[in-house]
């Protein structure tokens, strides 16, 4: 793989895709489906998304589901696939090929298309298609196109570090035109690896992916003969759990807020085909005035998946890895469920629902699901909550609910009372002694 393909940057524009609704796509004779739209630019570099499943309607709405493709210009096809999704398997329904022809002029297309299937000739899909061709000076200084040959130091100006990994250091840098703020990922390239750049291309991949309010955004990528150069939405707030020990109060009703945030996350990462495969509280970061809104970030293990089809590649942090991962099972993105499980448990009470001396210990837990609600630290905890961690903590990952389903929990429509947990300094204690630990154990 060669380095021009590893640090391609973000394209001249935005082609946005907009899905309302689709009609006829039921068996005259077998009635509804679970229907969802697999979104393709063919002739590009894999770029795809998928729609929300709606359960149950041969004529289902996804009330304007807009997705972005980044391209230098409208050519060849969007070519749209629709699903039915029952548990594991899907069946497919058929397909939607769309000419991007006549979007230059930034004109937005918007139409019924014919679906082309064996059961049904009638079935048909809305979207609506279009390439802005006018940007304001901001937005062409802030993404360069694929054709600026600048490198990021001559671009942005680089200031105090804010991280540092093993072959990275991240640096807060400024916008020498715009003056905009951001955070860029510096990594060292090496030589001698070819799969290290492979790996890092498809995060890369990914990150071009999500545009979504509780994910980290890759603004802009660059590229030299010794570094590559990830710029990034600057985040100031911290880690999460670094945050909360800070706070002068926590409630229930806060967990709820922050849940429901990784949750819109998650749901909007495995609606668009990616599992994360790592999530942990390293890796939920704060930001907003207050340290209010919720940031996902670090791709590095994440991984598309399409369809029935499952991952295998054992990865993962011990305390929050799901049970299928450790016995070498065959797994899907709902490993990232069962960690929100583990997060959601340690947020209520401060230490972890399976917890040992080593990391031998906790997995004999882990692969037998065994915890509990112990008390007092439990005691003034919702029942509600309880359910929704129980529900989520299964051995049998075909049982776990998605994260579409984890947000209709009653949970999250019963409304805790917003006040300090009880026994506050002994959940901080916790949570404090639990987050060093876990760094002790990164070192």
């Amino acid at each position: 793989m060669g380095q021009q393909q590893v640090a391609k940057q973000l394209g001249d524009g935005e082609l946005l895709v907009t899905v309302f609704e689709a009609k006829n796509l039921g068996e005259k004779k077998k009635g509804t489906c679970n229907p969802f739209c697999t979104l393709q630019l063919k002739e590009f570099n894999g770029q795809t998304f998928k729609t929300k499943i709606i359960k149950g309607s041969t004529s289902p709405q996804w009330t304007g589901a807009e997705f972005k493709f980044f391209i230098a210009q409208p050519k060849g096809e969007l070519q749209i696939k629709i699903a039915s999704k029952s548990g594991l398997n899907q069946k497919k329904i058929g397909v939607c090929n769309v000419s991007l022809k006549g979007l230059e002029n930034g004109n937005p297309k918007e139409d019924w298309f014919k679906i082309i299937t064996k059961k049904n000739e009638n079935a048909q899909i809305r979207i609506k298609l279009h390439f802005p061709v006018e940007k304001t000076a901001d937005e062409k200084t802030e993404k360069k196109t694929g054709d600026d040959k600048r490198k990021c130091p001559e671009v942005y100006d680089f200031g105090e570090e804010l991280g540092r990994g093993g072959f990275s250091v991240v640096r807060k840098a400024v916008h020498k035109q715009s003056k905009g703020v951001f955070a860029v990922k510096i990594i060292e390239k090496n030589p001698e690896s070819a799969e290290e750049l492979q790996l890092l291309q498809r995060e890369i991949d990914i990150m071009r992916k999500l545009r979504h309010k509780n994910i980290i955004q890759l603004e802009e990528v660059y590229d030299d003969e010794t570094h590559i150069y990830l710029v990034l939405e600057l985040v100031t707030g911290g880690e999460l759990f670094d945050q909360i020990v800070s706070r002068g109060t926590y409630s229930e009703a806060d967990t709820v807020g922050v849940v429901a945030q990784i949750l819109e996350a998650i749901e909007y990462m495995h609606q668009n085909g990616i599992a994360h495969r790592d999530l942990k509280p390293e890796n939920l970061l704060c930001s907003g005035s207050n340290n209010e809104v919720i940031k996902v970030t670090d791709f590095g293990l994440s991984k598309d998946f399409s369809g029935a089809d499952k991952l295998k590649t054992s990865c993962g942090t011990p305390d929050y890895v799901a049970p299928e991962v450790l016995r070498g099972l065959p797994y899907d993105h709902s490993v990232d469920i069962w960690s929100i499980g583990v997060i959601t448990y340690i947020l209520l009470c401060g230490f972890p629902p399976f917890y040992g001396n080593n990391d031998q210990q906790i997995f004999e837990k882990i692969l037998k699901a065994e915890y509990d609600f112990p008390s007092p630290d439990w005691e003034t905890i919702s029942a509600e909550a309880k359910e929704f961690i129980k529900a989520i903590l299964v051995l049998d990952a075909s049982k776990r609910p998605t994260a579409t389903e984890c947000l209709q929990s009653p949970w999250f429509q019963s409304h805790p009372p917003a006040q300090s947990l009880l026994r506050l300094e002994s959940f901080r204690s916790g949570l404090k002694e639990h987050t060093e630990k876990r760094r002790k154990a990164m070192q």
